[in-house]
């Protein structure tokens, strides 16, 4: 079954309910009789009662029942992990010294810390 909006089940239910044909809602809503007995006897099941008056349409009898199968995806967690790993490259990535001088800064050390063998032979 398609699914409808509330209006539209709301308009079948009170249109079998008086008493109109399958024919005649097909013919106003262009919805199909299956369509039309699905949504009808889903009402009843959850307790519409079409015999009383007035009619009284409640949401419950109406509404979209949950769906098996695997969970939508949650938009908060996604954009939380999306935001933090943009962050995170943010940081990195502004607070990372340069890499040209971080070179020129490892070359400059380690030519401070080279020791010449000969000089050490001569400095005892």
């Amino acid at each position: 079954m398609a699914p409808h909006d509330l209006s539209t089940r709301a308009l079948i239910i009170t249109l079998k309910a008086t008493g109109k044909s399958n024919d005649e809602i097909t013919g106003l809503t262009g919805i199909t009789k299956r369509t039309i007995n699905s949504i009808f006897a889903r009402a009843i099941e959850r307790g519409f009662d079409s015999c009383q008056r007035p009619l009284r349409l409640k949401d419950e009898y109406l509404v979209d029942s949950s769906r098996s199968g695997r969970p939508s995806k949650q938009p908060e967690v996604l954009e939380t992990v999306v935001n933090s790993s943009t962050r995170n490259q943010y940081i990195s990535y502004y607070h990372m010294a340069d890499p040209a001088q971080s070179r020129l800064q490892k070359d400059q050390t380690n030519e401070e810390a080279w020791v010449d063998e000969e000089d050490e032979e001569g400095s005892t």
